[in-house]
Parts: structure tokens; C-alpha cells; sequence
């Protein structure tokens, strides 16, 4: 299991979750991408279930983010100021950061 894709997963899970237990169901279904089905499931859903499903091998959502905007993020960047895997990084960061804190 990659640590990386289970943080991405959680912190989008838990983020949904947040959002939907808090009454901002529509922003989670616009910001997030989330169905109304996903939505009202997400809404059952404990916390331990919401880390079992980040277990799995592969992203619980589809990023939105095109691809060619990313590129574009990274060569416009200050070349030389952060080497590309830096820049990489945070652009991850930038585009899963929720500020949820958890336990994992």
C-alpha cells in the first residue's frame, strides 16, 4: 500500500465527510465532484469505514485538475528556485490540502 495515495485518499474522504456532516452538501458536490448518491453515502459512513476505503490501492476520486494546466504550473514556476520534484510536491499539496486534521 503506498502511503502516499492512502494520505490523498483521507484527506479527501474526511474532508467530504466534514463537509457533508457540517450541511454544506452542495459545496462538497461542487468543490469535490461528489454525486448526490456519494454524498448520501458518505453521510453514513464512520470515520474507521472512511480509512478502511482509503486503504485501497487506487484514488477514491478523479482528479478535475487538466493536465496540461498542470505543465503549465510547473514550467512557469521560478526554474532554478525548486527543482521539479519540489515543485511537483506542492502542487500535490495545493490540490489535496483539506486542513483536516486526522489520526492515521
Amino acid at each position: 500500500m503506498d502511503d502516499n495515495i492512502y494520505n490523498l485518499n483521507l484527506d479527501y474522504l474526511i474532508l467530504a465527510h466534514e463537509l457533508i456532516q457540517s450541511g454544506r452538501r452542495q459545496q462538497a458536490m461542487v468543490s469535490l465532484g461528489l454525486t448526490p448518491e456519494a454524498v448520501h453515502i458518505l453521510a453514513e459512513m464512520p470515520v474507521d469505514q472512511l480509512k478502511a476505503l482509503a486503504r485501497s490501492d487506487v484514488l477514491c476520486f478523479a482528479p478535475r485538475f487538466p493536465v496540461s494546466a498542470w505543465r503549465t504550473f510547473l514550467r512557469n514556476e521560478a526554474v532554478g528556485s525548486e527543482a521539479v520534484e519540489q515543485r511537483a510536491r506542492r502542487l500535490r499539496l495545493v490540490l489535496g490540502k483539506s486542513g483536516v486534521k486526522y489520526d492515521s
